[in-house]
């Protein structure tokens, strides 16, 4: 071994022992500039166009309205806030009991999208990936 090169690596390890761990302040002050410089080598290519991506969810969809439903109060606080837009006139509950609104489900499609990504010297290193919301239906789910 180069002289050099096991002073250096004898200096590391010295100064690792006799350092102890890094507080994670330190650590993330040490890995910044690292992911800076190494973000700076990545370039990524374009976005490719929208594609379908086949699955379904069902999902609370404010477009499709509220169902009220009358359940025990447990504490006094758990009324329900009418904040969020019109909605409709909730029921007259049993004693004891409180408005609560649930917002209807709805069936939601995805699409994606995605952009590879390369180094400095043109190698791949990652895919990224978008995905979006592009059409619903109030469809019971």
């Amino acid at each position: 071994m180069k002289p050099g090169i096991a002073l250096l690596l004898c200096t590391g390890l010295a100064l690792t022992a006799c350092g102890g761990a890094m507080t994670p302040e330190e650590a993330a002050a040490e890995e910044t500039p690292l992911a800076t410089s190494e973000a700076a080598l990545i370039t990524c290519g374009d976005w490719v166009g929208w594609s379908d991506t086949g699955l379904t969810r069902c999902l609370a969809n404010p477009d499709c309205g509220t169902n009220w439903v009358c359940e025990p109060r447990l504490k006094a606080d758990e009324a329900p806030s009418l904040d969020n837009g019109p909605q409709q006139r909730p029921p007259v509950c049993p004693a004891g009991q409180v408005a609560v609104p649930y917002t209807n489900s709805g069936k939601m499609r995805y699409q994606f999208q995605y952009r590879a990504c390369h180094d400095e010297a043109g190698n791949y290193t990652h895919t990224e990936y978008q995905y979006r919301n592009y059409a619903s239906s109030c469809i019971s789910c």
